[in-house]
């Protein structure tokens, strides 16, 4: 029996792949997403997170904003890794589906 879980990520490059691998995986769930502000700002991160489930055709999975900034800190981007977008570099699919705005 598969784990149902919530990914909640900051999609850059390393995110991206952590989603991949999480939902080719027989023993997880993946029952929703949510971004946070991190490699780069929380509205890159959520559109990052909605380019990569249209790529993989998996707009039946919801989705939701999260936090904006870090509870303890000022939020610091990584754009020198992850670039302008957060995931620069591939060429991804403009997003097919929207986000939630309620809670999940």
């Amino acid at each position: 029996m598969a784990l149902p879980i919530i990914l909640d990520c900051d999609p850059g490059h390393d995110d991206a792949i952590a989603l991949v691998l999480a939902l080719a995986s027989p023993e997880l769930e993946v029952k929703a997403v949510t971004s946070s502000a991190g490699n780069q700002t929380p509205d890159k991160t959520l559109r990052n997170v909605l380019r990569m489930l249209t790529l993989l055709k998996r707009s039946d999975i919801p989705v939701a904003g999260g936090a904006v900034k870090p509870l303890m800190r000022d939020l610091i981007i990584a754009d020198n890794v992850h670039g302008e977008t957060g995931l620069d570099g591939p060429a991804l699919p403009e997003p097919d589906f929207a986000p939630q705005n309620a809670p999940l």
